[in-house]
């Protein structure tokens, strides 16, 4: 089954182009989703290109979503990680509708991506999702909870060589919760019993209208997992209460593959345990668990020097890219995505999520350009010797030397004995 378009997408009257929004003119409606309309924006002197979030007028209305969304700016302000999508400008409409200014990213969304391709092969998907676990575990050391982590709200913003992976960005903390208030802030008040999410992605605590804490976030990333490299949810139904059902009793199987490590289904399923005791504890474990299963991944440390060679490319924002060009730049299909046994004809938006077979695309000519690393060379084995060609070489020279020097001053010394 499909998920149709929201019911508030074209609903609301755009915001003109030329309205100036603060500092930054309207330049036109890029999306919308459940708290507002998203529009590209730029300063009208440096030429910064934006994208500005406006509330919707019925969501405006609640003191208690207002609340929310300003929390948003403050909770992504106060993680400050280069893998969520950084918000610096916040202001009120003339109508009284609050907006907030972030960075323009220039890519798709993950959903969209997958509604292309179908599925991503394991290593692949490993790198998004290391990526994302990394985003947030600083979220959770802030005490911040995203809980309503989907593939509609992850960003994938080419690589500035245009190689695969893509940078993550990490968008939409509407529904986060804090574990402890922000300076100056009083928690929003989620009552009990109250369900908030997405309800493919839930957790069953979360179904229930329970407290949530890091687990859920970790019980999300096991659903998209399984979406990256099956090309469907684990649960699809078309009554939504249904769904959650289904979170709440039904086992998740993962079909068999021999192209996919045993670990990285053990890993999903274990992220994707009902109860919360049983799955990873952090995020820091879901991190060590692909570094282990894909040494790749790892980071490569040198000890002496302090040097981290786990810096990956520079966390630029595209926002020097041409606005003339209308939709997002695609992101490209990973190097080897043949070897997930990918063919016929693109997906429809509404095969997506019913396991119709994915398309094949063009791989793109290149390693990963991130993530894989050189290995330290292999230490000597146990009683061997290693010759250092370097200084073998500076030990030859002085004993040749040597060599000849002496046998000029033996022969000066007989050359004096026979006068």
């Amino acid at each position: 089954m499909a998920r149709g378009p929201a019911p508030w997408k074209n609903s609301f009257p755009d915001v003109p182009a030329g309205t100036k929004l603060g500092e930054y003119v309207v330049r036109r409606r890029i999306d919308a989703g459940g708290m507002g309309t998203v529009y590209a924006g730029v300063h009208p002197v440096i030429g910064k290109k934006v994208a500005i979030k406006l509330i919707h007028p019925h969501v405006a209305q609640n003191p208690e979503n207002i609340q929310r969304f300003k929390q948003e700016a403050m909770v992504v302000n106060a993680i400050g990680d280069p893998g969520i999508v950084d918000i610096f400008g916040f202001g009120e409409y003339e109508d009284g509708r609050y907006y907030f200014v972030m960075e323009y990213l220039r890519g798709e969304r993950l959903l969209e991506f997958l509604k292309r391709h179908g599925k991503l092969g394991a290593f692949a998907a490993g790198q998004i999702l290391r990526m994302l676990a990394l985003s947030l575990a600083a979220a959770h050391a802030k005490g911040v909870i995203h809980r309503d982590l989907k593939a509609e709200n992850i960003f994938l913003v080419p690589s500035n060589d245009g190689h695969w992976p893509p940078r993550t960005k990490l968008l939409d903390f509407g529904l986060a919760k804090l574990l402890e208030p922000l300076e100056g802030q009083d928690l929003p008040k989620t009552r009990q019993g109250i369900t908030l999410g997405t309800p493919y992605y839930m957790s069953p605590e979360q179904c229930r209208g329970k407290p949530v804490d890091a687990r859920s976030d970790i019980y999300a990333l096991g659903v998209l997992g399984y979406e990256m490299i099956t090309g469907r949810l684990p649960f699809v139904h078309e009554d939504l209460t249904e769904v959650m059902h289904m979170h709440l009793r039904e086992k998740v199987t993962l079909p068999p593959s021999a192209e996919r490590p045993a670990l990285v289904d053990e890993l999903i399923l274990g992220c994707l345990e009902k109860n919360p005791e049983d799955r990873p504890q952090d995020m820091h474990e879901v991190i060590s668990a692909l570094e282990m299963i894909f040494p790749p991944l790892a980071p490569l440390r040198v000890d002496d020097g302090g040097v981290d060679y786990d810096a990956g490319a520079p966390q630029v924002s595209a926002t020097d890219f041409d606005d003339s060009e209308p939709l997002p730049t695609p992101v490209g299909m990973p190097p080897g995505s043949g070897e997930t046994g990918a063919e016929g004809s693109p997906p429809s938006p509404s095969s997506a999520t019913s396991g119709t077979s994915p398309a094949s695309a063009s791989s793109l000519p290149h390693v990963p350009s991130e993530t894989l690393r050189v290995a330290p060379a292999p230490p000597p084995p146990p009683g061997g010797h290693v010759v250092e060609v370097e200084g073998a070489g500076r030990g030859l020279g002085l004993f040749l030397g040597g060599f000849f020097l002496g046998m000029l001053l033996g022969m000066g010394v007989l050359y004096l004995i026979m006068r």
